[in-house]
């Protein structure tokens, strides 16, 4: 439809609104003869009577009660587009697919989801759990809407906000002599038996460096490449493990998240797919995952607060 037709249409249905080509003229803040020639262009164009002028007055004929009910229609559709326009920009309309790293796919990222899910607008929701590769390529191929990575080769592209920094934290079994402390030193743990994680992560060996620059020797009692199953141990009793707080704070009822001082940091990486805008469902709930884990100690590189891409 062309801007004229649309002017036009308005103009048909302000004289039917108003009753009188003045009042329709008040009301589109036109002037009467703008009016009338308007009414008159859209009869001449549609080949319909839509008006019947043998009295003074304009008065509507049948065809023109007919047409109302269908220029009703195209206005009231036309609110619902306008509306529709603003519930995206206000709360984002569709799915928002997210890719994460199991430290975050285990527990955060889920429950984050689902309560985002129900929040304003009801959005749908989508999750991949995968390796730090596998989640880069996804989010690479456009096949999610953010995600959660350890640095891989070639990434930065991708990046769509500043990284999380994670401190380390150690998880002490029930009942051990250091649990009712706030922190502990390298030195502290001298001869501890240690759930290690495998040697394919990145916090294993920031663990293994912090603890050879404070020449301390661990007791390593068991290793695995779960950092849920190695809180687990722990938990049972088996030794402490330096962990990430985002996963010992799931385990904060069975054994005894420490902060480690001096201890080390390492990076969770929030990335989007390149060459395009963050959407707006994707930004609120980076928003919303970066206010979960500010409690933990966690925090965006350079700041407290997410500036993503696009927004």
């Amino acid at each position: 439809m062309t801007p004229a037709r649309l002017r036009q249409l308005e103009a048909f249905r302000a004289m039917l609104r108003a009753g009188s080509v003045g009042a329709a003229a008040e009301l589109l803040s036109l002037s009467q003869p703008a009016v009338t020639k308007l009414l008159r262009a859209l009869e001449e164009e549609t080949g319909l009577a839509l008006f019947d002028r043998s009295r003074r007055r304009l008065s509507p004929t049948p065809e023109a009660r007919r047409f109302e009910a269908e220029v009703e229609a195209l206005f009231a559709a036309a609110r619902r587009v306008d509306q529709l326009a603003s519930d995206m920009r206000t709360t984002g309309v569709g799915e928002l697919r997210v890719a994460c790293l199991p430290l975050f796919g285990a527990a955060l990222i889920p429950s984050q989801l689902a309560r985002f899910a129900q929040g304003s607008g009801r959005p749908r929701v989508a999750l991949t759990v995968n390796s730090s590769h596998e989640v880069v390529e996804m989010v690479r191929r456009g096949g999610a809407d953010l995600g959660f990575a350890l640095p891989v080769p070639a990434m930065p592209a991708l990046h769509a906000a500043p990284p999380y920094r994670l401190p380390a934290m150690v998880l002490l079994p029930p009942g051990h002599p250091l649990a009712g402390r706030a922190e502990v030193a390298p030195r502290d743990l001298e001869g501890e038996p240690c759930i290690s994680l495998g040697g394919q992560y990145r916090l294993r060996h920031l663990a293994d460096e912090l603890f050879e620059r404070h020449g301390v020797s661990r007791l390593m009692a068991a290793e695995t490449q779960n950092a849920q199953a190695a809180c687990a141990m722990v938990a049972a009793g088996l030794g402490f493990a330096v962990t990430d707080p985002v996963t010992a704070s799931g385990f904060a009822g069975a054994a005894h998240p420490v902060r480690l001082v001096p201890g080390t940091v390492f990076h969770i990486h929030v990335l989007a797919p390149p060459g395009r805008p963050l959407p707006l469902l994707a930004r609120r709930f980076l928003q919303q995952v970066t206010a979960a884990l500010a409690p933990l100690g966690v925090r965006l590189a350079g700041g407290m607060r997410a500036r993503p891409r696009g927004g």
